[in-house]
């Protein structure tokens, strides 16, 4: 599949666009992404159609890619690090393309991990414990001890 990485409209994958995965909300831009992380989020993005749909809804990305070193020469914050600006775990999956927090359409986010947490193994999915948040955040990371996880 060629993927235009330029256009946000681009499917990545049969229900997630380009521009979900690479838009920056907090800097108001998207990255450009180096081949080794187009790689990775078009592979997280085929296990985000899994879970899109095994909920059966439209999933919000709130997050996708969250850069260590922002690449976007039209913006202010080029060459800055993402990730440290939202905050963001030094380990965090979101900074290799492969975690994705969301909201899905229709249901609320206790309902989509109540609904998830016993089928992340066929998924092949990890997902963060945050019961109340108005977001799910599923990633592609190893299993450390469990796939349903305390942030």
């Amino acid at each position: 599949m060629s993927i235009n990485w330029s256009d946000p409209k681009a499917k990545i994958s049969k229900h997630f666009t380009a521009g979900e995965a690479l838009f920056l909300s907090k800097w108001n831009c998207y990255h450009s992404p180096s081949e080794e992380e187009k790689t990775t989020i078009l592979k997280h993005a085929e296990a985000m159609d899994r879970v899109r749909e095994e909920l059966g809804v439209p999933c919000v990305v709130h997050c996708w890619i969250r850069p260590k070193v922002l690449n976007c020469p039209s913006s202010p914050h080029h060459g800055e690090d993402y990730n440290a600006a939202c905050r963001g775990a030094k380990s965090s999956r979101h900074i290799k393309g492969d975690a994705t927090d969301y909201h899905p359409v229709g249901m609320t986010c206790d309902e989509a991990r109540a609904k998830l947490e016993s089928k992340l193994e066929i998924l092949e999915m990890r997902m963060e414990k945050a019961p109340g948040t108005n977001w799910v955040h599923n990633d592609s990371g190893p299993v450390i001890s469990t796939r349903y996880f305390n942030p």
